[in-house]
């Protein structure tokens, strides 16, 4: 007797996260028929899903018509929203409600996994209130809790955390730079000993997958998807114990952090991104809540560890770049 697959609709799905999920579950194929949802059907990338067997449907964030066309018969739903394509929280808030009441009227739904971060603001009583693209995504995760029980009862809260991969496509905000007398220099606005949350993003898919898999038991639970926490002297040993280098590790300001990345990013997008890093100076590490699950503690999930990653990426030659 042939199993019915079970439909997965994966926002996102030629990004890195649901890219990444759309891969994990493509090990699958008689237990999964994946949907892969973007925005351009006709890109490479498209093209290429499409070519492993993914059903690839256009779909928008912005366009409700769209989403309900995307979710139709969905058994199980992957959704993210994407605050830096419109720098508005007002914008990203709203883009995730409109996914929440979709697919809160999906009767065959049973999984509705959130992409979300934590409320920074309320973490931290209002000290760290410019946190955007958190707060936009804990709104949404909030609107679901209180006002749409039904599918709450179906919802898995993952919270996301900095990825081993900004290493590799930010190399010059997350890793030591090379110096003239051949060593090399960190500097950053954490005290050295500062953990942050850390995974690699390669690692969702599997986090999402063995999620459903678990069937009703994570549901109402939020899951704080951190293999390892970590702070920047820590990780610095070890990329001096894997490449025979000499690291310095230089504390700057807050200040003169935040105006470093002003010229790169804006004023506004700068002050974000160095509060999400300043609240875990100013509060410990918000990812070890007790009401969270930890993913790093889940049974027979294995997710790598930044000594995993340095081993399978040569991350020095980006330190050497100019």
């Amino acid at each position: 007797m042939t199993m019915e697959k079970k439909i997965v609709a994966v926002l996102g799905a030629t990004g890195q996260q649901g890219g990444s999920v759309v891969q994990s579950l493509l090990a699958d194929p008689e237990k999964y028929h994946i949907r892969g949802l973007t925005r351009d059907i006709n890109s490479n990338k498209s093209k290429g899903l499409a070519a492993q067997g993914v059903e690839v449907v256009q779909a928008d964030v912005g366009d409700a018509i769209s989403l309900e066309r995307a979710f139709e018969g969905a058994h199980s739903i992957y959704a993210m929203t994407d605050f830096w394509q419109s720098m508005s929280a007002d914008v990203e808030t709203e883009q995730g409600k409109a996914i929440a009441n979709i697919a809160n009227g999906l009767p065959q739904l049973e999984h509705f996994v959130w992409a979300s971060l934590p409320d920074g603001r309320a973490l931290s009583a209002g000290k760290y209130s410019n946190i955007f693209h958190w707060q936009s995504k804990a709104a949404v995760a909030k609107y679901i809790r209180d006002s749409k029980p039904r599918l709450w009862g179906k919802t898995i809260e993952i919270l996301f955390p900095n990825y081993f991969e900004n290493c590799v496509t930010n190399p010059g905000v997350y890793l030591p730079r090379e110096q003239s007398d051949g060593t090399y220099l960190r500097s950053f606005c954490l005290n050295g000993k500062t953990s942050l949350p850390n995974a690699a993003i390669s690692d969702t898919g599997k986090l999402v997958k063995y999620l459903i898999e678990c069937g009703y038991e994570y549901h109402k639970r939020t899951i704080a998807f951190n293999s390892q926490s970590i702070g920047e002297i820590d990780k610095l040993k070890v990329l001096e114990s894997a490449y025979g280098i000499s690291v310095r590790y230089e504390q700057t300001s807050e200040k003169v952090f935040r105006e470093s990345l002003e010229a790169k990013m804006g004023p506004v997008t700068a002050l974000d991104f160095t509060e999400q890093l300043m609240i875990f100076e100013g509060t410990g590490m918000i990812y070890d809540d007790s009401a969270f699950v930890q993913a790093s503690k889940l049974p027979g999930l294995k997710l790598k560890t930044w000594e995993d990653f340095v081993q399978e990426n040569n991350l020095l030659s980006l330190m050497q770049e100019d």
